[in-house]
């Protein structure tokens, strides 16, 4: 059965490449910003091909990029109409994430001896493969985290083999601890965020000092090198702590939708433990792994209440 599946892998630009890269992020949120100024009744009237008109400079980066900047305000304008969510807000260069989402057309986007090809850059891009794409490339979506660390998802249109009925049943629910009871075999993962949960303590701790040494000095925080220095490698291990989450919440869903052929979710009130892991973020990101999953593999999720 052909389902949309996401990968996101590492990707190490040379500095030619990052220009470019961060050039585009500028002005897809140049388009986007420029929009929704213009307010929702202007949309069919202002385009980005309209834009690059007044504004050349728009030329020259990828135009799909520009066209889902658009699309992405259009979407955020209907959720506000619906009551989904509240009025689109400006997007801000200080922001620690950047992103642009392309579209593969003709084989613009593709993956060649370990390296990517986006549209408008014709050098390839370095890769961290760490996994095989099975499927054919729908979009891409270009990130980079304070413009140092980049990043590439792939939205793949994947032919997904159903997995074979083992007749098995088990009810979860949520464990601050360990985020589900009972326990799954992964024990490595566990004791990997457990390592990273004291250092950010540490670093935390660390970070308050400076910012108790700077506020004595009458320093401003954001003028304070060695507390920017410090919240930086925080926001880091924040990330790495997410990364190492996420790939057990990978484990875990693929490890239940293969052993189990219905999954009862328990809704049990979460137990106050010694070691406060996981939240209940962590959980709804844990469950959308999983439906997606038993969905795919002809599984059965069963809320218990």
């Amino acid at each position: 059965m052909l389902r949309m599946k996401a990968y996101r892998f590492r990707i190490y630009p040379t500095e030619e490449q990052r220009v470019f890269l961060i050039k585009t992020f500028g002005c897809v949120r140049f388009t986007y910003n420029t929009l929704l100024k213009s307010g929702s009744n202007m949309q069919e009237r202002l385009s980005p091909a309209k834009l690059k008109k007044d504004f050349p400079f728009l030329k020259e980066v990828d135009s799909l990029a520009l066209a889902n900047a658009q699309r992405h305000l259009d979407r955020a304008f209907k959720n506000y109409y619906q009551g989904r969510a509240s009025y689109p807000k400006l997007k801000s260069k200080r922001s620690r994430w950047q992103s642009y989402t392309t579209n593969n057309q003709q084989h613009t986007v593709y993956i060649q001896d370990g390296m990517l090809k986006v549209p408008k850059l014709k050098s390839l891009i370095p890769l961290e493969l760490h996994r095989e794409i099975k499927g054919n490339i729908k979009t891409a979506t270009i990130s980079a985290e304070d413009s140092k660390e980049f990043y590439v998802s792939l939205l793949c249109e994947e032919d997904i083999p159903i997995i074979k009925k083992t007749n098995k049943t088990i009810k979860i629910h949520f464990s601050r601890e360990r985020l589900i009871e009972p326990e799954m075999c992964l024990e490595h993962y566990y004791l990997d965020i457990l390592k990273t949960e004291e250092i950010i303590r540490k670093a935390e701790k660390r970070l308050g000092v400076r910012k108790h040494a700077a506020l004595k000095q009458h320093k401003k925080l954001s003028q304070a090198q060695n507390y920017q220095k410090q919240k930086q490698r925080v926001n880091r291990l924040y990330v790495h702590r997410q990364n190492q989450k996420n790939a057990l919440f990978d484990k875990l869903s693929i490890h239940l939708v293969r052993e189990y052929d219905r999954i009862y979710i328990q809704n049990l009130p979460s137990q106050e433990e010694s070691e406060k892991i996981f939240y209940s973020t962590d959980w709804q990101r844990f469950l959308t792994k999983l439906s997606y999953k038993a969905e795919w593999y002809g599984k059965e999720i069963i809320l218990d209440e």
